[in-house]
């Protein structure tokens, strides 16, 4: 955990600077060449910095591409808490949350297809990239479960078991994020967000007709 700014020592901020200069070096090359041709020598380049200064925070490229991860992620969820602290209601909460998460894909198209890659066969269990995307997957399940445990206490949704229910809701948007990511032309962010929850919330029966 990082110490409060306080009492943080020199030595302490100029590696957190160096480590988020690195991280965001490596999300451009990344983004504009893919994992396999994003070298660390470019990517010192990019963060101008010799190929050495990266060792000295990050064993390999795996360990790096693990905190590019870990960094995209943050900025998904500072981008969800904001839209759904805005919003009222369980289900304008979900769009904005679903909004968020499909904006943020969009903007950085190549780095999910990079983890796509990465994760289609499995990871090893102790491997950076895997410990990180696990605590990243759960911490966005809890987010996702407070807001249904919510909407069921303010009877906007019906009880459940919010937690498994919120599964389906994450797994349902990132198959829509593959979708979108396959698709030459993909609907509007705001279209597939408003979609995705409405089908979370009333499935695909037909409504009994009057």
């Amino acid at each position: 955990m990082t110490a409060p700014r306080g009492t943080r020592t020199k030595e302490e901020v100029i590696k957190d600077f160096r480590t988020e200069e690195i991280v965001r070096a490596a999300r451009r090359v990344i983004a504009e060449s893919g994992f396999g041709d994003a070298s660390m020598e470019r990517i010192a380049h990019e963060a101008q910095i010799s190929k050495g200064t990266i060792y000295l925070y990050f064993r390999n490229k795996e360990e790096l591409l693990a905190h590019v991860a870990d960094h995209g992620f943050g900025e998904l969820m500072e981008r969800a808490r904001l839209a759904t602290t805005r919003a009222r209601g369980a289900a304008p909460k979900l769009v904005g949350l679903m909004r968020a998460a499909l904006e943020h894909t969009s903007e950085n198209r190549e780095m999910f297809r990079v983890l796509q890659e990465r994760t289609q066969f499995g990871l090893e269990r102790e491997s950076p990239l895997a410990t990180k995307l696990e605590r990243n997957r759960e911490d966005l399940l809890c987010f996702v479960t407070a807001i249904v445990e919510r909407g069921s206490k303010s009877g906007e949704l019906r009880s459940c078991d919010s937690r498994r229910t919120s599964r389906f809701l994450i797994e349902s948007m990132r198959g829509a994020i593959i979708d979108r990511l396959q698709n030459p032309s993909p609907a509007s962010v705001e279209s597939d967000a408003e979609a995705i929850v409405d089908f979370f919330l009333h499935g695909v029966g037909a409504t009994e007709k009057k």
